[in-house]
């Protein structure tokens, strides 16, 4: 059974409302981690049901942040304090693109429960390999305004190798095409291929071999473990931190009117119908007689069958 018929709907219409489709911007070269500096500078296309609309992208890299994924931190903050997953800031995710994450550990559920697959898990890799696809800046569909190729072959903004994308090819938004450069597309084809072979990522060693398959050093690991905890702790306060809709108050016995009598029929003066028993105008009608029953015929005697149980 596939999620993805369920959710497309949904899943575009927040991506309306949200307003986070973009139009074409900066290339996603200046940032993506160093292997795709050289990203192709590619015409974009134009993919899924509306043109993409201009819109503001987020901004994720701070001044002075290194390209290089492995020293690539998560923000530093107060005692206390954590970092907003939505929003501004330099944890916070495009809602699109949060979308996506959150479709890929829906789907991934219902395809390989086993794996459990979590959200935050792909938003750490999808932050480390394209800036959560270049900052939000993408189609009303989710589609990358300017593709994005490495040098090494890697595709998109989860920089997939081409190897992995043609095993797992995926088509994660349900608009009958799987592309690579398509954040729902992508991030669910990645959940594939971290997933395969009976992965299993609540365990430390599986979530470990499924985080080499993009970067083996043990460096990027601690990275990627880093920014996915992030992640799991700003959606919670931010979730929490919702003020809940107020209950609405049960009325007191006492507040509750008893129920007006309904006045009787005024009947006009002299109107035969509005005669009493007295015979006087004006009182109450009595009600009418129902007509009898109707009486059932008297059936015949039952013939004696047996005569030994008819004595």
């Amino acid at each position: 059974m596939r999620w993805t018929a369920t959710l497309a709907i949904p899943v575009i219409v927040a991506a309306g409302l949200a307003a986070t489709a973009s139009s074409a911007a900066p290339s996603v070269a200046e940032n993506v981690p160093e292997p795709a500096a050289a990203a192709l500078t590619a015409p974009a296309t134009a993919v899924g049901l509306a043109p993409a609309e201009p819109a503001s992208p987020i901004t994720f890299r701070t001044p002075g942040e290194p390209s290089d994924p492995v020293l690539q931190r998560p923000p530093a903050a107060p005692a206390g304090a954590v970092p907003s997953v939505f929003g501004e800031g330099p944890a916070a995710i495009p809602e699109l693109v949060y979308y996506a994450y959150r479709a890929a550990e829906m789907q991934m559920a219902v395809d390989s429960p086993e794996c459990g697959m979590p959200w935050h898990l792909l938003a750490a890799l999808g932050r480390l390999a394209s800036q959560h696809a270049d900052g939000g800046r993408t189609d009303i569909l989710g589609t990358l305004t300017t593709p994005v190729v490495a040098p090494t072959g890697a595709l998109g903004p989860m920089l997939l190798p081409a190897a992995a994308w043609e095993q797992h090819r995926a088509d994660g938004n349900a608009d009958g095409n799987a592309d690579a450069q398509n954040v729902f597309d992508a991030t669910l084809a990645a959940s594939a291929w971290m997933c395969a072979d009976g992965a299993r990522l609540r365990e430390p060693d599986g979530e470990a071999r499924a985080v080499a398959l993009f970067n083996g050093s043990p460096e990027f690991l601690a990275n990627v473990r880093e920014w996915s905890a992030t992640y799991a702790k700003g959606a919670e306060v931010a979730e929490s931190a919702l003020a809940p809709a107020p209950a609405r108050p049960l009325p007191a016995a006492s507040d509750i009117a008893a129920p007006a009598p309904v006045p009787a029929p005024q009947s006009a003066p002299g109107d035969p119908a509005a005669a009493d028993e007295t015979g006087e105008p004006g009182g109450d009608a009595p009600a009418p007689a129902l007509p009898p029953l109707p009486q059932l015929p008297e059936l015949p005697p039952v013939p004696c069958l047996v005569p030994a149980f008819c004595e």
